[in-house]
């Protein structure tokens, strides 16, 4: 079972870093979705603020 579990992390992690073709494109994936969520985080913030007035 230890195996099997092993082995399926292996998959997952191959596949997840197979849209990246270097650590550098991992890396500028990890900075945009950040900032995509900051971003989200920003206009929710606003939103708040326009209610509350």
């Amino acid at each position: 079972m230890k195996t099997i579990a092993i082995l399926a992390s292996a998959i997952v992690m191959a596949l997840s870093i197979s849209g990246c073709n270097t650590w550098a494109g991992v890396k500028q994936d990890v900075k945009q979705a950040g900032q995509a969520a900051g971003s989200g985080i920003e206009k929710a913030g606003e939103k708040v603020q326009e209610v509350s007035k």
